[in-house]
């Protein structure tokens, strides 16, 4: 059995299961109080492997200013990942849910700059021996009332991020 020493969520190991994680309740460096952090793995996951990729994590601030570059971008396109997440939360629920989602009076109010300021960090999950999706930082729209749908940014070995819509 590998015990490995995260240092956000202290000692975990991976027993029989290939996730491990906690709830971090003041978040990374002041971002994402109560976010749920996740480290897929196994038992040949290395200490080093771990520590490497939590180094990304340093600097989350960073991260979710990217995260939010790759976001407003999509929403340039009705078509994308980012503006069908948006369309979910103004089309697929009552307008009185919608409204109170995003604090407005009407669905017509939610601009991109207001979709933007409610998609809240609810997530962190890392994959150390990953190629495809080595770090995902998950958001929800609202903090005491967040939805079952995500809007994730994911990054590869090569730093490049991507969006994707999971529920």
């Amino acid at each position: 059995m590998n015990h490995l020493n995260s240092r956000f969520a202290g000692h975990v190991d991976f027993a029989d299961d290939s996730l491990a994680g906690a709830v971090l309740p003041a978040g990374i460096d002041g971002f994402g109080a109560g976010v749920r952090y996740w480290i897929h793995g196994d038992e040949t996951l290395s200490q080093g492997e771990l520590d490497k990729t939590e180094a990304a994590l340093v600097d989350v601030k960073e991260l979710i200013a990217a995260a939010f570059t790759a976001f407003a971008a999509e929403l340039t396109d009705p078509g994308s990942t980012t503006s069908l997440f948006r369309d979910v939360h103004l089309e697929e629920i009552p307008e009185e849910m919608a409204c109170d989602l995003f604090d407005v009076d009407s669905c017509e109010a939610v601009t991109d700059k207001v979709f933007l300021d409610h998609l809240l960090l609810v997530g962190i999950a890392i994959s150390p021996t990953a190629t495809e999706r080595v770090l995902a930082l998950d958001f929800a729209i609202g903090a005491d009332k967040p939805t079952d749908q995500l809007l994730v940014a994911v990054w590869d070995r090569n730093n490049t991020v991507t969006v994707h819509h999971e529920s």
